[in-house]
């Protein structure tokens, strides 16, 4: 049955619902195991149901395209390391975050199964939404931040009902668009609406006003399902969606201009605001919008190089996110809890953390040999295609994201240490975790031919 494989991580969702309300986990400890279990196995039962349900039928309503089982898989895998991170951070305390995981994962699995534009944009506001729980969850014994965390919840909320409006906006006009081919100026409106709606999904600036405080005050993990795990699967919507109608932007020059120039303009931009920040979350949050925006200008750029570029890098800014998001909830717990505004020389105390935020921070300014470099490098390559100013540019934003890293890597954890600051020992499952993601991301980073081949076929078949 087509259904078994949206209703499959639904199904584990609320058994695991079930559990937390007859055993709590704040009276039993054991649950935790229990629901880090179910959460993990409902996702490997979900990926195996992507390769092994595809059903294709006459009007072609439900099916992955090669792209989508691709990427599905690796969310997927990212999610069940993000579960096995919260259990040994003490993130399941709430009961909230593993539910949220796997119903986030369960309607962007559902989002990428049915073909059906409008569907799809409704499943992923539907993700956004269940998404917002894990934000809000920081507990009400730090009012002040539960007060600031609930306001940038309400921003985020709005930017979600933006996203979908315009989308479904765009949609009708679409629609019209195919009952007449002849009508080009509403096109460039649907362009503009479609563009602007993934531009406020991303987070690229300028509409980015929303980022920055979900980051700074959200819990770690919860701002990776936001950042990391959200955007890699809309980045596939999105290259089906411009794939499904080539008119709009592929076969259609005039537009891809202003698309790149928002893009590029967006990356250089949040290079910039990114150094100016006065906080690490803030600056993740700017640098990660940059990232962003490169991926929208790779998938704007008429080449393929420029396409197959961004989603890999779409690939690799979800494994550098996780890796960075674990670093920080190792952080969080190590330090009792405390945030790390006014804390300096914690690699001293949280070596294996240190090096994996610097090998994530790495990845994400896409230094060689690890995975952030091919896909860069593939962008960068398809920028100098069409000028090398769009090259240049490029670099420019990377060299920015860089040096906004280096500014606060150096002064929060290889500056001065504070005399007596009492930290937890890093838990060994963590450590092995994040060592583990390191060796993924120079694997992919020396021989990025294979993934880069996986991409390329995934894409010509979809």
């Amino acid at each position: 049955m087509p259904f078994t494989v949206i209703v499959l991580p639904f199904a584990a969702t609320l058994f695991l619902v079930l559990i937390e309300a007859l055993f709590p986990a704040e009276k039993y400890r054991w649950s935790y195991k229990v629901a880090v279990t179910i959460a993990v196995a409902g996702l490997v039962a979900s990926t195996v149901m992507v390769w092994i349900e595809n059903p294709t039928n006459a009007d072609n309503a439900f099916f992955f395209t090669p792209i989508a089982q691709l990427f599905l898989t690796f969310l997927f895998i990212l999610a069940s390391i993000s579960l096995l991170v919260a259990y040994l951070t003490d993130n399941l305390k709430s009961g909230r975050y593993a539910p949220v995981t796997l119903t986030v994962c369960g309607t962007i699995n559902a989002a990428l199964f049915i073909n059906n534009v409008f569907v799809v944009t409704l499943c992923f506001v539907a993700a956004e939404f269940f998404s917002i729980i894990s934000v809000v969850d920081v507990g009400a014994e730090d009012e002040e931040r539960f007060v600031r965390v609930v306001k940038s919840a309400v921003r985020y909320l709005i930017v979600t009902v933006l996203f979908g409006l315009l989308l479904f906006v765009a949609q009708v006009f679409l629609e019209r668009v195919r009952l007449d081919p002849q009508q080009i100026g509403l096109i460039k409106v649907i362009v503009a609406l479609a563009i602007t709606g993934f531009a406020l999904r991303f987070g690229v600036f300028p509409f980015n006003l929303w980022l920055p405080q979900v980051i700074e005050d959200a819990p770690a993990l919860a701002s990776w399902l936001v950042l990391g795990l959200i955007n890699g699967a809309a980045v596939i919507f999105l290259v089906d969606f411009l794939q499904q109608n080539p008119t709009l932007l592929l076969n259609n020059t005039s537009q891809t201009l202003p698309v790149m120039a928002l893009g590029m303009s967006g990356a250089v931009l949040s290079g910039l605001f990114g150094m100016a920040q006065s906080s690490f979350g803030k600056m993740l949050a700017y640098t990660g919008s940059g990232n962003l925006s490169l991926v929208l200008f790779g998938l704007a750029t008429p080449h393929t190089t420029g396409l197959r570029g961004a989603v890999f890098e779409a690939a690799n800014f979800a494994l550098a996110q996780l890796l960075i998001f674990t670093s920080l909830a190792v952080i969080y717990y190590c330090n009792y809890e405390r945030m790390m505004t006014g804390l300096s020389g914690l690699g001293r105390h949280m070596p294996v953390a240190t090096v994996g935020l610097s090998f994530g921070m790495l990845a994400l300014a896409g230094a060689p040999l690890i995975s952030g470099f091919p896909g860069k490098y593939l962008i960068l390559q398809s920028a100098a295609q069409e000028g090398i100013g769009w090259a240049l540019l490029g670099g420019l934003a990377i060299t920015l994201w860089l040096l906004a890293y280096l500014r606060f890597f150096h002064n929060q954890f290889m500056g001065r240490g504070i005399p007596g600051l009492k930290t937890k020992a890093e838990p060994m499952g963590t450590s092995a975790i994040i060592l583990l993601l390191i060796a993924v991301m120079i694997f992919f980073g020396i021989w990025s031919a294979l993934p880069l081949d996986w991409l390329g076929s995934a894409l010509k078949a979809s």
